[in-house]
């Protein structure tokens, strides 16, 4: 129950400074890279987007099939979700509620912004009451502002780049970052620069974040980073060469990340280094070789990271994709020499390899309940299992249904029946899903904040509500307050043009 509150009073706040911003721009982009600022105004008969500008009378139409996606309000909610608690489909889509009756063929959902939906059980692979353990502290990006750029020569924030001129037009400058449409951009051929937080990260952090790239890409995520470092002469640009005055390999973390933990991802290996200066202030970095592992994420050109890290026992897990990919066991803090590296809260990304255009988005920083690993990563073919939020203890077998406020298991040595609000997830044996359906034309996929996707054909819409026909529960009336983006041919391929000019 203590989960849950803070999970619903955070998102209280998040929505209640929602609620205070002014109204935005929306932003069109069209499937060939241009466009257009205005406001959504609905959808018509025939998937026909209206589209408001000052300067046009009346609403303009246009075809959904021309469009990649809207932008609603600058990428931030009017009404941010009021709970984490939420339902995953079999093709992926996140449908944010709060359970209110599961049996062998339903699930039924409470939801704020389409009201009571009925789910087929066949299709929803998780159920998932409190899926992060804890407190939300951020999601985002929705603010350029909440973030800063630094480099070796400008550690208190790199200037932005001058209006209407690309940086890497001139040589002796660093590359910089740029925020468009609730993501980070890197585009900058010369690397060096980092994207970060300077505060918010918790001693117990589960942090997720969608990574995309084209090309080769090397990517550092430094994390409880404290960004300290001692002064000396030699802080100060010495040469001339760019290489020199923004290095982007691992010599370079200490004096950008402090002391702290940095995630080295490549095409083929991730690596984990300890980073920190010694006592007489040399900087030191230390890879955790004997606990690298094998990757290749050169195939792919997006994946979604979620690390777990526990400063006060030393743990460090990380998912790709949802999968368990690798753990690191160091020293609790305070524990001498093997004590836990990363000192700070705060936490930042930076390209490692040259020309290599990087998106990051959907990121997602949280409390961690401090389980070790996640139901996914013990979900099996013939049996569901119920991962309880204290995040050691969990429970396999069928689940039966859900009654006063209690999810009933049958277990291999009994009954089981659990509260609610005592639980993270349940993850449904994958012998009884149903396979994911096919995308059809003509369908539409709606982001909610903080975290939810609902995918559907449009019937007909106004700039506040849409009706969704969706593949696996019928047509919903979704209100579009906790919306941010509507994605009517989104295209995650290497190909896209990535228009960072919002």
């Amino acid at each position: 129950m203590i989960h849950h509150l803070s999970i619903v009073l955070a998102l209280g706040v998040l929505a209640a400074s929602a609620e205070k911003e002014p109204p935005r721009q929306d932003l069109l982009r069209f499937s060939n890279g241009d466009q257009l600022h205005g406001s959504f105004a609905g959808i018509g008969a025939g998937a026909k987007i209206a589209w408001n500008r000052d300067d046009v009378t009346g609403a303009i139409e246009l075809s959904s099939t021309e469009i990649r996606q809207v932008v609603l309000n600058g990428g931030r909610p009017r009404k941010a979700l009021g709970s984490l608690s939420c339902v995953t489909l079999v093709d992926g889509d996140r449908i944010p509620g709060v359970l209110k009756s599961l049996d062998d063929k339903t699930v039924v959902l409470e939801t704020s912004f389409a009201g009571p939906v009925t789910l087929p059980r066949d299709r929803v692979a998780m159920v998932a009451p409190s899926p992060l353990g804890g407190r939300l502290i951020y999601h985002g990006p929705y603010e350029g502002e909440e973030w800063s750029a630094v480099n070796m020569a400008t550690p208190e924030g790199v200037p932005a780049a001058p209006a209407g001129k690309d940086a890497k037009d001139d040589p002796t400058k660093p590359g910089h970052w740029k925020f468009s449409g609730s993501a980070w951009y890197w585009q900058g051929t010369r690397p060096g620069t980092a994207l970060v937080r300077k505060e918010g990260m918790p001693d117990r952090s589960v942090v997720r974040f969608n990574l995309a790239w084209k090309n080769r890409m090397s990517m550092a995520f430094a994390f409880h980073a404290d960004f300290q470092r001692p002064k000396e002469p030699e802080d100060g640009v010495v040469g001339n060469a760019a290489a020199n005055q923004f290095p982007a390999d691992a010599s370079a973390f200490p004096k950008l990340f402090g002391s702290s933990y940095v995630l080295q991802m490549s095409g083929n290996s991730v690596l984990l280094y300890r980073a920190g200066f010694d006592e007489g202030g040399k900087p030191s970095i230390e890879a955790i070789r004997s606990n690298s592992y094998s990757a290749r994420l050169g195939e792919s050109d997006n994946v979604t990271v979620e690390l777990r890290c526990n400063r006060q026992s030393g743990e460090i897990s990380l998912f790709i994709n949802d999968e368990f990919f690798g753990q690191w066991s160091e020293g609790a803090a305070g524990a001498g020499t093997t004590a836990y590296a990363g000192k700070g809260t705060g936490f930042g990304f930076m390209v490692q390899s040259m020309n290599s255009p990087v998106r990051i988005s959907d990121i997602v920083m949280a409390e961690w309940n401090g389980m070790p690993d996640s139901a996914r990563s013990l979900q099996v073919e013939d049996q569901d299992i119920v991962l309880l939020a204290n995040g050691t203890d969990r429970f396999s077998g069928k689940v039966t249904g859900f009654q006063d406020g209690m999810v009933l298991l049958d277990g291999r040595y009994g009954g089981f029946r659990f509260p609610l609000d005592d639980l993270a997830e349940i993850r449904f044996a994958r012998g009884s899903l149903a396979k994911p359906l096919e995308s059809t034309v003509g369908e539409m996929t709606i982001h909610l904040s903080p975290l939810g996707r609902v995918t559907g054909k449009p019937v007909e819409g106004t700039a506040t509500h849409v009706r969704l026909l969706t593949p696996s529960a019928g047509e919903w009336n979704v209100d579009l307050a906790p919306a941010t983006i509507l994605d009517f041919n989104p295209s995650n391929s290497f190909l896209d043009d990535w228009d960072v000019q919002f």
